[in-house]
């Protein structure tokens, strides 16, 4: 399941981010003068005392308006949320509820960009899989809530990721877990918007593909009409089965898998 190997490859790479972050610097708040630690490559800041949002480099607009996901999941809740999901699909092995073991669940607030757009393509190409070649055109009109996630060079189910922005709530430090990892952007809004056209466009293109067997003309428009930066709360968990470990993505805002690796039966 070739799948399956990538998502073990992104999810890997992805786990390796919460631990071996290299601190290289400590700069001060300028909202309430606590020290800020950051890690290589960061571009956004979230102040761990005040909560609040900024730009290191000082030279450019500061303050973002920060929002996050509330997280519903405490630790013990985990487990039950992992084991029920073992039990579902007919592609797991029948034994996954009753021998996969939690090896190990981390909370960590991974930042993303929410970019909301309107996107509209023209297109026209030629349609040849029933009869005779026929030449086509058409429109398409859509409307999207973009997950980019705010770290570089790290896989992330931005696509498989689902929450809508009513469900967000303004960056409160007072609800953070403790024992959870609190990530800080290394992506700006000018390169989340960016990737957002880049992806929205590709998409069409790929729809509009669906459409037609061959494409002569294609145009897309996208508009941006709303830029979030959040804070979602994500578990990161590690379960053995047979003696080889696994990794899920859950979402603790929802209470559900996102995706997970699963023994091939």
């Amino acid at each position: 399941m070739p799948y399956y190997s990538n998502l073990k490859k992104a999810m890997a790479h992805t786990y390796n981010l919460v631990g071996m972050s290299e601190i290289i610097k400590e700069v001060n708040c300028p909202h309430c003068g606590a020290p800020l630690k950051f890690d290589k490559g960061d571009i956004i800041f979230t102040c761990g005392y005040c909560g609040f949002t900024g730009l290191f480099d000082l030279s450019k607009s500061f303050t973002y308006e920060h929002g996050m996901f509330i997280n519903q999941v405490d630790v013990d809740e985990v487990d039950k949320i992992v084991i029920d999901w073992f039990a579902e699909g007919f592609l797991k092995p029948p034994d996954l509820r009753k021998k996969g073991k939690i090896f190990e669940k981390k909370l960590v607030y991974v930042p993303l960009w929410i970019i909301s757009v309107d996107a509209t393509t023209s297109y026209e190409g030629f349609f040849e899989r029933l009869g005779p070649t026929t030449p086509k055109k058409n429109q398409l009109k859509k409307s999207y809530d973009w997950v980019i996630i705010a770290r570089k060079n790290a896989p992330f189910p931005e696509r498989e990721y689902h929450l809508g922005l009513a469900s967000k709530s303004p960056f409160d430090v007072s609800r953070l877990e403790k024992y959870s990892t609190v990530l800080n952007s290394e992506i700006d809004a000018e390169e989340a918007v960016d990737r957002t056209i880049e992806e929205v466009k590709s998409l069409h293109q790929y729809l509009a593909l669906r459409d037609v067997d061959k494409i002569l003309a294609i145009n897309t428009e996208v508009k941006i009409l709303e830029k979030n930066y959040l804070h979602a709360p994500i578990w990161f968990v590690t379960y053995e089965y047979k003696g080889k470990l696994f990794k899920i993505y859950l979402d603790g805002a929802r209470e559900e898998v996102i995706v997970g690796e699963f023994p091939e039966t």
